[in-house]
């Protein structure tokens, strides 16, 4: 992790400029206005800055949200400059995030994430111990930027209980889980040494799942499987999004990511019942 990363609330049109410059950079697209930035902020939202050096390197846009009268903060977009990612500044952005919004009464955070972005998983379910049990479609409709185009803007719902996390209890069950855990499908190497789930292995939705707990492959660098090869990774997209749908319809819920190696890692879907957050 990045030493002498300082995290602080965004209040001033100046700060809301420096991290809109940023998202741009990041996306290399339009960016959300300085004036709906600022109308989140005095209506509940939350927004926040990573600073080295007084030079901006992260953000984090966080607005309310309501839906089955639950209240809970929406993070909609977080952001790290290239030459810091990987460095922890995403984990210190979620974790000053959840000091504040504990102080001002949510008790509940959400977002959504690419699922076959193992790096973000890795972020949202191993460090923050947040999980998923809901898969949408095309989320976003089509989108332009580096990271999204070409594909299905496909996402994952991550639900990040902010109180009450028994974190001792959480660990000790995960190591639990993974090492009874069987593989859904299996994986190889092609040709140029990508990973690609075994064409020979249909899974069958109807089929009903017993296992406590599941294992399910994902490449370790989306991105450079959507830069070498767009139908390894159309094949990935659908596949993945066909397994999970039909798991979380028989009631599994994704709590972790374990990262194998530079070409593979695996979600781990447990039964609902046996690890109640």
């Amino acid at each position: 992790m990045l030493e002498s990363v300082t995290i602080k609330e965004l209040t001033t049109i100046e700060q809301i400029e420096e991290a809109r410059n940023l998202e741009h950079e990041i996306w290399a697209v339009g960016s959300i206005p300085v004036h709906q930035t600022i109308a989140t902020i005095r209506n509940g939202g939350i927004v926040l800055g990573a600073y080295l050096n007084d030079e901006i390197i992260g953000f984090n846009y966080s607005c309310p949200g309501y839906m089955d009268e639950n209240i809970y903060l929406y993070s909609h977009m977080i952001g790290v400059k290239r030459n810091y990612r990987e460095q922890g500044v995403g984990e210190l952005l979620k974790n000053y995030l959840k000091d504040i919004a504990i102080e001002r009464g949510y008790r509940t955070c959400r977002w959504t994430f690419d699922p076959l972005e193992a790096r973000s998983g890795f972020l949202n379910f191993s460090k923050l111990r947040g999980y998923s049990d809901t898969y949408i479609e095309n989320c976003y409709g089509e989108m332009e930027d580096p990271f999204n185009r070409v594909l299905p803007t496909d996402r994952l719902c991550v639900e990040w209980q902010l109180v009450d996390n028994d974190y001792l209890r959480w660990d000790a069950k995960v190591e639990e889980l993974l090492d009874e855990a069987k593989p859904v499908v299996n994986w190889e190497e092609n040709m140029v040494g990508l990973p690609t789930l075994d064409p020979e292995q249909k899974f069958d939705k109807e089929e009903a799942l017993i296992h406590d707990a599941y294992l399910l492959p994902i490449p370790t660098n989306f991105q450079k499987i959507k830069v070498e090869s767009v139908a390894l990774a159309e094949d990935w997209r659908y596949k993945t999004r066909h397994i999970l749908q039909a798991m979380f319809e028989q009631n599994y819920k994704i709590i972790y990511l374990n990262k194998i190696n530079d070409n593979i890692s695996h979600y781990l879907l447990v039964k609902r019942s046996l690890f109640a957050l």
